[in-house]
């Protein structure tokens, strides 16, 4: 079991360190599938014109903004870089917040993600968050959540200061319900 902990936690930071370098496809773990990252448009107020369904609109910076960043990590991590690829779109601010959004991943493939999750013995259910919604933490420090909204699927790695301890469900609950209403 302890071996299963620090292999998840070793494939977050190394599937959210692949996608703020600008990598296509992250690791995938016996906690969690990440999804790969796909650029958006960097801008934090932008606000995403696009329809659920066209990728090809959708701004993932303007999912979560810079200022949503701020307030989760505890500290300026700067303007977000549009790392969109063949994945979906996505975003990185720096290496300390991924994100990608798969809009036509649907239900199953969320369902598939959360049961992989279940079986780590970190994941929690989001309650009030999109249509669905769960977060896997290791030591309030890493974390991957995943939101379901219609048939849309956001990805978001964090990586945060070890010193804050301050990824908890509550944090990301609070982004998880920003990010859902700009789906």
């Amino acid at each position: 079991m302890r071996f299963q902990t620090r292999t998840a936690a070793a494939l977050l930071i190394l599937s959210a360190v692949a996608t703020a370098c600008g990598g296509a496809s992250a690791a995938t773990s016996s906690a969690t599938q990440a999804q790969a990252g796909a650029p958006a448009q960097a801008g934090a107020g932008a606000q995403s014109t696009a329809a659920t369904g066209s990728t090809a609109a959708i701004n993932a910076c303007a999912v979560i903004t810079e200022q949503d960043a701020t307030a989760l990590l505890g500290s300026d991590p700067g303007a977000g870089n549009d790392t969109t690829g063949d994945m979906g779109p996505a975003c990185a601010y720096g290496a300390s917040l991924t994100l990608n959004v798969a809009p036509h991943a649907g239900k199953a493939k969320f369902d598939s993600d959360k049961a992989s999750a279940q079986g780590s013995g970190k994941s929690q259910d989001l309650s009030g968050v999109g249509d669905a919604g769960f977060v896997f933490i290791v030591a309030n420090t890493i974390g991957q959540m995943e939101i379901l909204k219609g048939s849309t699927i956001l990805t978001v790695n964090v990586q945060g200061d070890p010193s804050l301890q301050n990824i908890t469900p509550a944090s990301l609950t609070t982004l998880g319900t920003a990010a859902a209403g700009r789906l």
